[in-house]
């Protein structure tokens, strides 16, 4: 009896071995990719409405319109993108050698900013203040200053490889959408393995938890990212491309980019003639609250995601994987949430009595 158990036992366990090391090998394979896979599978989902309109423009053809979409892509998001970043780099690279150089400086206020109605004095004073206060605070600590200067140097590394993994996830996108048909039946097949019954709601979810973070979210914090900065930049406001990320930063976490659009406005009223700093004015507050007016525009109704998850999401996310991190993570963790309360909710309707 054992003799002829232990070879079939056996030949299971060596079975099992070698499917999971295939597995584990063929993840080691996939992982560097996986990144730009994600996102290129999100940008997809949030796309695909717009792809499908420009496809019957076109007369349903898949491959000109994948085309088409992944052109529009980089021109609107990417080429704006780039051009702050280098700003962004540029700004970094000189606050470092200011560091190091002890030349980093706040220029007192001029003595017309004291004028201002209301608030005029008041601001003069803090601005004076932190004007000797930062130099007097650099001839102080020089040495850890610089070292931080280097250590966020370096961290600009991280932002070079997301905008990478962005470019290669905006081409996998273009991609996904050409062979959209056969991708959305090979995933119906797959979730129906795995989910059973409920896999075209699973699947319903997915789409609208994706879309709305994509688009609500994270698509109306890159808009603000790409209009701040380019207002800041043509305004000649300093380090343009670092407060245009902090812009981007604030508004993912969902927190007001007024923190960094009224620093900026103070200043271009103190450095610009007065219709140019009101225009500037007047474009950065629209601007600053124009997600009160694109995310309901953007967000499809359903499935809604509480703050507090987008926030936890974008700062594991950042954590996690650096910049790229916080768009992803914010979409992972809302689709993730979203698919727990509906499996929680199918769990209360199974104890319902009949």
């Amino acid at each position: 009896m054992n003799r002829t158990v232990e070879p079939h036992l056996i030949d299971t366990i060596l079975r099992i071995v070698v499917l999971f090391l295939l597995i584990a090998w063929c993840i080691g394979i996939i992982l560097p990719f996986l990144q730009p896979v994600i996102g290129g599978a999100i940008i997809a989902i949030a796309l695909y409405p717009f792809f499908a309109r420009v496809k019957r423009w076109l007369g349903n053809r898949n491959m000109l319109a994948g085309v088409l979409v992944t052109l529009l892509l980089f021109v609107i998001l990417l080429l704006p993108a780039a051009w702050l970043t280098r700003s962004l780099v540029e700004g970094i690279v000189s606050l470092v050698t200011q560091f190091r150089n002890q030349t980093l400086m706040i220029p007192p206020p001029d003595p017309s900013v004291a004028a201002w109605p209301l608030i005029g004095k008041t601001i003069s004073k803090i601005w004076l203040l932190a004007s000797h206060n930062l130099e007097s605070a650099i001839m102080t600590y020089k040495e850890p200053l610089s070292k931080l200067g280097m250590k966020i140097l370096g961290g600009l590394g991280g932002f070079g490889k997301s905008l990478i993994i962005f470019l290669l996830s905006v081409i996998i996108a273009g991609a996904f959408l050409v062979k959209a048909e056969a991708l959305a039946d090979f995933v119906r097949k797959l979730v129906y393995r795995l989910a059973g019954e409920s896999s075209d709601e699973i699947i319903h979810i997915a789409t609208v938890s994706i879309q709305n973070v994509a688009k609500g979210i994270l698509g109306v914090a890159f808009f603000q990212f790409i209009a701040a900065g380019t207002v800041f930049m043509l305004a000649n406001v300093p380090l343009a491309g670092l407060w245009a990320l902090a812009v981007l930063v604030l508004a993912i976490l969902q927190l007001p980019t007024v923190l960094v659009i009224l620093p900026v406005i103070i200043y271009l009223f103190s450095v610009k003639e007065l219709p140019s700093a009101i225009l500037c004015t007047i474009v950065l507050v629209v601007i600053g609250l124009s997600d009160n007016i694109l995310k309901p525009l953007l967000m499809r109704k359903g499935s809604p995601v509480p703050m507090l998850v987008i926030f936890v999401g974008a700062i594991g996310g950042f954590i996690f994987s650096s910049f790229t991190g916080m768009f992803t993570g914010a979409i992972v963790l809302s689709l993730g949430y979203n698919l727990m309360v509906h499996w929680i909710g199918e769990g209360q309707n199974l104890q319902k009595p009949l």
